[in-house]
């Protein structure tokens, strides 16, 4: 390959170049802010509460007896927004804890008809309790990710995906997931 002089490049492109500021295309684009983003992170029955959740550091920990008086909380903490003080556990999420929000307090009796696991996924974000596969292919209605997808999703290609890490063996879950 021939080498070009730098001069004899600049020099021949130089008509080319005056052109390029009228040519939209190739200018530089305006500055945009990013597109808005939501991500949901579920762990289904895998936290510690006193490790994991703000303001539960002085939590019991369930002996797992089986009793599910057991797994009831006793500090609470207090509605609306609070300051996110993060615990030993979410330390390594100090750099986008301006990004954060934790929704607690989500919470449904357990139903009988299935496991207990099979149940996690289905009503993360509802709170609604799975009954049956017979009462609708929808029984749940709008799930939070969907009313904020409204919301953000509009210049998305997708509004929302969802991702489940069960199984999806039991079909109670996949139809409310």
């Amino acid at each position: 390959m021939r080498q070009v002089a730098r001069r004899s490049f600049l020099r021949g492109i130089g008509g080319a170049a005056l052109a390029l500021p009228w040519m939209e295309s190739l200018g530089v684009a305006a500055a945009t802010t990013p597109k808005q983003r939501i991500a949901w992170f579920y762990v289904p029955i895998g936290v510690v509460r006193r490790g994991f959740f703000p303001g539960e550091s002085e939590a019991n920990i369930p002996k797992f007896s089986g009793s599910r008086k057991e797994i009831l909380r006793k500090v609470k903490s207090p509605l609306g927004l609070n300051p996110l003080e993060l615990t030993s556990t979410q330390k390594p999420l100090e750099r986008v804890k301006d990004k954060i929000i934790f929704i607690t307090g989500m919470d449904r009796a357990f139903q009988e008809g299935t496991d207990v696991h099979a149940q996690c996924a289905s009503c993360f974000l509802s709170s609604a309790p799975p009954y049956t596969v017979t009462q609708s292919a929808y029984p749940l209605a709008r799930t939070l990710d969907h009313v904020l997808a409204d919301k953000i999703g509009q210049n998305t290609p997708f509004k929302t995906l969802e991702f489940s890490c069960n199984s999806h063996n039991d079909n109670k879950e996949s139809i409310y997931f």
